[in-house]
Order: structure tokens, then C-alpha cells, then sequence
């Protein structure tokens, strides 16, 4: 019955502190008007035991009685300013994404900085709504903070609002600010089971490629294309004429693979961007060569780490001119 009501009361305040704060860019300080405060659940049992012991005192007159409610009284109100103070004047800002593919999790990854000369403690950033572990920050340091978001199709995944919070010190009361970065995370597509052969393989299906030597007897020097490794590269022709050429090698020739979005004609959208996920994957397995061509761009030949990622991020953020 109580769950309604606080979901509405929840998601109108994180509503009101959006429009109070207004959308913050990818790097910001918490100025005291931002950071909020209110009793745990710890703080309000520890307010009415004062209360119930300033009723006592009241009753009987006891003049130990009055010192000690006002000793603890007063211990509430320091401790309730250390804990604002533990957030004020922090750094917080967005330092990438760790792509992920749909359906698993994107780490979103933050770094706080603080420049103060005193140290902050159990200090935690999670989603709206949740709690995670806590890191202390030394003084004049810098800690890298990690929110772990499910995704969902793929694309860009927008972070939406988060938190930074803390309970320090006695967790009497927390403090926190709502944070409306717009940090994103490329979401690449899920890829297809094993089994479609890659292009140019057995029975597979797409375009030939350029061709791409193994590393056996030495045959001369071609023009440098994007893709070619690097540690192919000659370098002392380079100096001569600067010039970037290739060494070429007379065995173990191997054909480039182009993946192609028209040689999946019989599949749907979404069917096609998984199987040439697949594929690149595959052909990154295989340290092979290999093209993306899609309807809105074209990936040139290349092999690698990042050339991977691009094929991918160009995969993730198709749109299908046809839709």
C-alpha cells in the first residue's frame, strides 16, 4: 500500500530537483545549494530518544538529566554538518563508457576529485533509488567511481539521473545530490549464434576483398592503406621520401573479407546487424582482415582492437534508411 505513494513522492522530488538544478554537463562541483540532507532511519530513532529524554529531564527536574540531552543534542547537530560538508566543493566528473551489448551491463565510469586538505569518507554514487559500496577519498586525490547499468537494445544507452551520497559520519543522516549528466554508452547489437560461415569462406556468402600477405619471403614495398598493421610499415622508406609503404610478402596470401549488408538480404534488420556482429567478432578471433559496408557507411578494411569497436559502433548506431 505505501509502495504508490512513495514511487509518486520519489519521482516528484527527483522531478522538482531537475528543474531547480537544470541539466549539468559532464564535470561539476557540488556547490552547497545542490546538496540535500535529511535524518536515516538511525537519526530519527536518535531524535526521539533525545526527545523522550528531555521529557524525563522536564518531569524530574534533573539537572544531569538536562546536560546530557543537550550534550547529545548537540553531538546530532556536528554530526549533521560534518556529513553536508563530507559532499561540499567535491568533483565529479564523467570519464567514459565501457561499451557493452544488448542485454548485458554498461559500466559508466566517473572520477571524484577531492581538493580539500581533509580526507572524505564513504562516499558512494548508484542509480536513482539504489545504494552501493562505499569509497573514501584522501585528501588533494582523485578515486574512479563505476555505475553498472543494465541495457536494453542497442545504441546509445543514456545514463539518466544518479546520485552521489554519503552517511559519514554515525549514519544519524544522509546526504546526497542527484546528478543529470548526460553520460551515454554505446550498446553494440547482440550477436548471432556460431554456425554462418564468414564470407569467401566455404560456402559463405559477401565480396572479395583486398588482398593482405603472410610473413614469409620478402617481395617489395606497395602503398599504405588504412588497416595494414603497423609493424609493416616501412620505416626507413618513410625517412627516404616520406612516403608511407608496405612490406609485402610472397606466402600465406589471404583474402580480406568485406561484410556486407546486402549478401543478408533474406534476413530482417535487426537479424542482419546480429550476424555481422558475428562476423566480427569471428574475424577479430582469427586476427582477420575485414570491411563493413552498410546503406549509411561504409568501414574501410582493417584489423585490430579498434578497428573492431568501429565496426561495432557503426552496427550499433545503424539506422536503417528504409524505416
Amino acid at each position: 500500500m505505501l509502495a504508490a505513494p512513495q514511487l509518486w513522492l520519489r519521482s516528484s522530488a527527483a522531478s522538482w530537483a531537475q528543474r531547480r538544478q537544470g541539466q549539468d554537463s559532464l564535470a561539476v562541483t557540488l556547490e552547497k545549494r545542490r546538496i540535500y540532507i535529511l535524518p536515516t532511519r538511525f537519526g530519527l530513532a536518535f531524535g526521539c530518544t533525545i526527545f523522550a529524554m528531555l521529557l524525563g529531564a522536564l518531569n524530574y527536574g534533573s539537572s544531569l538529566g538536562f546536560a546530557l540531552t543537550f550534550l547529545l543534542a548537540g553531538l546530532g547537530i556536528v554530526i549533521m554538518r560534518h556529513c553536508h560538508n563530507n559532499l561540499r566543493d567535491l568533483h565529479v566528473r564523467f570519464i567514459g563508457a565501457q561499451p557493452a551489448f544488448a542485454g548485458g551491463a554498461a559500466v559508466f565510469r566517473f572520477a571524484l576529485h577531492n581538493d580539500a586538505r581533509s580526507d572524505r569518507f564513504e562516499i558512494t554514487l548508484a542509480p536513482a533509488g539504489e545504494e552501493s559500496d562505499s569509497q573514501d577519498i584522501p585528501a588533494e586525490q582523485t578515486r574512479t567511481f563505476t555505475l553498472t547499468v543494465p541495457s536494453g537494445e542497442r545504441g546509445l544507452l543514456l545514463l539518466g539521473r544518479f546520485s552521489v551520497a554519503t552517511r559519514y559520519p554515525g549514519n544519524l543522516f544522509r546526504a546526497w545530490t542527484w546528478m543529470h549528466m548526460r553520460a551515454t554508452c554505446v550498446i553494440y547489437p547482440r550477436p548471432a549464434p556460431r554456425g554462418r560461415p564468414l564470407p569467401n569462406d566455404a560456402g559463405g556468402e559477401g565480396q572479395l576483398g583486398s588482398l593482405e600477405h603472410g610473413d614469409a619471403d620478402f617481395i617489395g614495398l606497395r602503398a599504405a592503406v588504412p588497416g595494414d598493421p603497423p609493424q609493416r610499415i616501412a620505416w626507413k622508406a618513410f625517412a627516404r621520401n616520406d612516403e608511407l609503404m608496405v612490406k609485402q610478402f610472397s606466402a600465406g596470401a589471404q583474402q580480406a573479407r568485406m561484410l556486407s549488408w546486402d549478401s543478408l538480404a533474406n534476413l530482417e534488420t535487426e537479424e542482419r546487424l546480429a550476424q555481422l556482429t558475428r562476423w566480427c567478432l569471428d574475424a577479430a578471433e582469427r586476427n582477420l582482415s575485414v570491411g563493413l559496408a552498410l546503406p549509411d557507411r561504409v568501414v574501410p578494411v582493417g584489423r585490430g582492437l579498434k578497428h573492431l569497436h568501429e565496426c561495432l559502433r557503426a552496427l550499433a548506431l545503424f539506422e536503417d534508411p528504409a524505416e
